[in-house]
């Protein structure tokens, strides 16, 4: 008779040992195929690229999460959580060959989403990518980025600075542009440098020059310098051209002092500002401007409008778009406008130009890293010509009413990551911000 109880025992047993045979088994296979996959050789190199194969199903250039050694369905990344990368740029931040092809680690903007086939990317620069952004939103001007640091710089420039003449936007000096309100933070420099001199500090009252201005005894020069004085004024565009004097004049006599100290964005602080440099110093802003900064930074490309007559030819024409038509309802920046606010918005310039300055402004040419911290700590919004609100990025934006000029900055503080966007047309579909943004957005992709 047989014995049912030994028989269990035995079955199990044998099953038991079947279930190690199977997973030894698998443990096997894995490093079968491990090393029928193994790495023969790495490189850090890095270079942007573009994924241009990658589909969800039966893709043969998945992603995968652990490397070029383990490439099983179950590892890919970026599929499962519904992101789609055909046609995004990444950066590739290291490669390794195997015998199964060279694999690349791709980190898209400051996130690694993991491993992919070398065959289905496609190597791009930094300037091929911001060419295609402004193509893609059909900007017309040009751009500087600075992806990491001076070591890669790109200048791309789209649309035309004169569609009726056919003059194409560049950044090398044949074209300018409006500067507008980015001329602020060289103002804001200025005032700087004085206050390291000790010719004046941010806690001078502002009627020690400019008393007849109501409240004067209750505004001092830091709260110029952020936008709390409680002063205001509207823009205006004069018949003609006016002298730094008379605009001087014209902003006091013109400005609105509320008594109130909170943020609030006004031309005219700066134009007070470019005023007290004259009166400190006992020279125009002009000249300050000139000796200071433009010189010293071999700005030959930029102009200053109160200064010197300004070949219109060489400025870019203003433009809107009439639905999908570009370059319509074409003007011409106002000069007379311009010598209305010295100090806030009278330069013209190029984004290489514009770079250069900065530079300047952290590398002891014109102020040092720990002075231009200084202008930038003087109010929690606004400081010495900057937006300061964002931890870690300055940025500034100019424009002028009823026209296509837009001049923007976005950077890091230490301009790691940087981008410049000079427009004299509007994005497609999106606003002049938000598409200083988007260029910045590829600057960080180291």
């Amino acid at each position: 008779m047989m014995n049912w109880s030994k028989t269990t025992k035995k079955l199990r047993a044998f099953l038991l040992f079947l279930s190690g045979l199977l997973l030894a088994g698998s443990w096997a296979i894995r490093g079968m195929m491990n090393g029928y996959n193994p790495v023969l050789k790495v490189s850090s190199q890095r270079y942007d690229a573009q994924i241009v194969k990658h589909t969800k199903s039966g893709d043969p250039y998945p992603i995968y999460k652990s490397g070029p050694y383990n490439t099983s369905s179950s590892t890919q990344t970026g599929i499962s959580n519904g992101k789609r990368y055909v046609g995004d740029y990444v950066r590739v931040m290291q490669t390794k060959i195997t015998k199964t092809g060279i694999y690349a680690k791709l980190r898209y903007f400051n996130r690694y989403i993991g491993w992919m086939n070398i065959s289905g990317l496609k190597p791009v620069t930094v300037s091929q990518i911001a060419s295609q952004m402004m193509k893609q939103y059909d900007v017309s001007g040009s751009a500087l980025i600075a992806s990491a640091g001076s070591r890669n710089i790109a200048v791309v420039s789209n649309g035309f600075a004169n569609a009726a003449k056919k003059i194409a936007n560049s950044s090398g000096g044949a074209v300018l542009y409006p500067l507008a309100s980015l001329q602020k933070v060289m103002t804001g420099a200025i005032i700087q440098q004085l206050i390291e001199n000790g010719d004046l500090s941010a806690t001078t009252s502002l009627n020690r020059y400019y008393p007849q201005i109501k409240g004067s005894q209750n505004i001092t020069i830091g709260q110029l310098l952020s936008m709390t004085s409680g002063i205001d004024n509207e823009d205006i565009t004069p018949d003609r051209a006016m002298t730094e004097k008379q605009a001087y004049a014209d902003i006091v006599k013109r400005l609105n002092s509320t008594g109130k100290q909170g943020y609030l964005y006004s031309d005219a602080n700066y134009v007070l500002l470019a005023g007290i440099i004259a009166k400190v110093t006992g020279q125009s802003y002009t000249k300050n401007l000139q000796d200071r900064i433009i010189n010293r930074l071999g700005m030959n490309s930029t102009e200053i409008v109160n200064a010197q007559k300004v070949d219109a030819n060489s400025i870019a024409i203003s433009y809107f778009r009439d639905g999908l038509k570009d370059y319509t309802n074409p003007q011409s920046v106002s000069l007379p406008r311009l010598s209305s606010i010295p100090g806030a918005g009278n330069l013209l310039t190029t984004p290489s130009d514009y770079y250069k300055l900065i530079l300047g402004l952290q590398d002891g040419t014109i102020l040092t890293a720990q002075q231009y911290q200084e202008l930038l700590s003087y109010g929690s919004v606004y400081s010495g010509g900057m937006y300061v609100s964002k931890k870690g990025v300055a940025y500034s934006n100019g424009s002028f009413d009823g026209q296509g000029f837009h001049s923007g900055y976005l950077a890091t503080t230490d301009n790691y990551h940087l981008a410049i966007v000079f427009e004299n047309q509007p994005p497609l579909n999106l606003g002049a911000k938000k598409f200083v943004e988007k260029m910045y957005e590829i600057a960080t992709y180291y």
